[in-house]
């Protein structure tokens, strides 16, 4: 019984290695690549230099050496490879695993041809020792399956011992035959062992890393991994692929730690957390960016329908959370889709705009902008009003200047535009109007955004009502709708310095 219980122990364990001998492969292919490339170069740096010492010490030892084509065969082959070596160094991260393979074993099949032909055809009275010493040293240097080993070794091998039949006395060929068994007997099992130890150690410090790049609380990346891998997508994203940036805000997150504790604040961010995991695509970008925001980066995500909609459904799920709070909690969102050229920070300051809109407008909402790029560097007048011709009619006094007009017939409109374009606008012309519900909430989001203060606003309004609301959000100045173009233009030139 304690025997079969050893087999089955051992059974299990050797199951147990092959898993994490196929999970190695299937998981850490890129170390591999980079890994075989490496020790490529080594194994020519060390060659060209043993080979070379060799050399001398043979011309010194043994008067009457003669240096064959045989011997000096190695020297192109390691020229060759020095030149490929110099083309992986530049070209690290592009190349594949299948032409890293035939790199790599390219350069090791000829190696093995070359040590074949010197221990049969220039030591033809001699023992085989340097073809059977590199196929047991080559577990060490190269990584591959214990397959493609056996494969590799055994083509060589047999090489050899067809050049040893001819070549050798038959009872040197036996010897080599029992040397080139046994060597790769020891081959094989030495692949295993060394193949074993480095996908546990390969494995272990992938988790390592992994946990490192997680929050502790949320289980999602922390901030640093969040940055690192949204700047590799953003590096790496073809032209005209779109994706979307979900920045999250829990919103009174300081009135869930004073009033709830600590410790509901702490399981409320685990929660959303795991609702974030659970709710958004195996390849999108989830991660805590500070305190109580969350960031979500979604490739390939092109319809603002799709977005809003997904935002909405994980709105829901906070608000079903439940430890003993009397009110719902609620999050507040903003984001962003985009397509063409850009970068994280670009994309997060607009997602982070949006969110604001949403915190000003009452919480709990989600804004969604689309955004792309404008190459045009011209200063920007931007007009939010329902009555753009009536309007533009005022601008006659810079007719002919170098000026882009943009109008928005809506707050939310308007607010996307400057916040893609903040560094252009010179000045934003709001229409308000209490009845048509315009103009209140753009002065509100200049006012107090601390990114927007810089830009003045001129408020057109049509009455008094509409004049008080102005006043009130700190509009730099107001006008009637009917008042002459020429005091447009004089407002508007003292408002940005002319």
């Amino acid at each position: 019984m304690a025997l079969k219980d050893l087999v089955n122990k051992q059974i299990n364990l050797n199951k147990e290695a092959n898993d994490t001998i196929r999970q190695y492969f299937r998981e850490c292919l890129d170390i591999v690549n980079d890994q075989n490339l490496f020790m490529l170069r080594k194994a020519c740096m060390y060659i060209s230099i043993v080979y070379l010492v060799m050399l001398v010490i043979a011309g010194l030892l043994f008067q009457t050496i003669h240096f064959s084509p045989v011997y000096l065969s190695p020297i192109p082959l390691l020229a060759i490879y020095f030149r490929i070596n110099l083309y992986t160094m530049r070209h690290r991260g592009e190349i594949g695993t299948g032409q890293t393979a035939a790199i790599c074993c390219t350069f090791y099949f000829f190696l093995g041809v070359i040590l074949s032909l010197i221990d049969c055809y220039e030591a033809p009275a001699g023992q085989a020792i340097w073809l059977p010493v590199a196929v047991i040293a080559l577990p060490m240097i190269f990584i591959d399956r214990i397959y493609k080993y056996g494969f590799e070794e055994f083509v060589v091998l047999t090489i050899m011992l067809v050049m040893s039949y001819f070549f050798k006395p038959h009872d040197f060929f036996i010897r080599d035959l029992y040397i080139a068994i046994a060597s790769y007997i020891i081959s094989i099992f030495s692949a295993r062992i060394i193949l074993e130890m480095r996908a546990r150690e390969t494995l272990a410090m992938k988790e390592v890393t992994r946990l490192s790049s997680l929050d502790k609380l949320t289980h999602v990346l922390n901030k640093g991994a969040l940055i690192q891998r949204i700047d590799n997508y953003f590096a790496g994203k073809p032209q005209d692929e779109y994706a979307a940036m979900c920045v999250i805000d829990m919103d009174d997150f300081k009135y869930v730690n004073d009033n709830l504790g600590h410790t509901t604040g702490d399981l409320l961010l685990e929660k959303v957390g795991q609702l974030l995991k659970d709710n958004f695509r195996a390849y999108d970008i989830v991660g805590r960016y500070g305190g109580d925001e969350f960031v979500v980066l979604m490739p390939k995500m092109a319809d603002p329908a799709i977005l809003k909609m997904r935002c909405k459904a994980l709105q829901m799920f906070i608000s079903d959370i439940n430890f003993g709070n009397k009110a719902p909690f609620t999050a507040s969102m903003g984001a962003v889709i985009t397509s063409g050229e850009c970068d994280r920070e670009e994309i997060f300051s607009i997602a982070d705009n949006a969110l604001y809109k949403s915190k000003i407008q009452g919480k709990n909402l989600c804004t969604v902008w689309e955004y792309k790029k404008n190459e045009d560097i011209r200063p920007i007048f931007l007009l939010l009003t329902t009555r753009k011709d009536e309007l533009m009619g005022k601008m006659e006094g810079y007719n002919g200047e170098a000026i882009r007009f943009i109008t928005a017939a809506d707050d939310d409109e308007a607010l996307n535009v400057i916040s893609q374009t903040q560094n252009r606008v010179e000045v934003v012309v709001v229409e308000v109007d209490t009845e048509k519900e315009i103009g209140e909430l753009s002065l509100k989001y200049l006012k107090t955004r601390e990114n927007f203060e810089r830009i003045p606003v001129l408020a057109v309004t049509n009455n008094e009502q509409a004049n008080t609301v102005a006043k009130k959000q700190r509009a730099d100045a107001v006008l009637a709708f009917d008042t002459p173009p020429a005091v447009y233009k004089k407002t508007i030139d003292k408002l940005i310095g002319r």
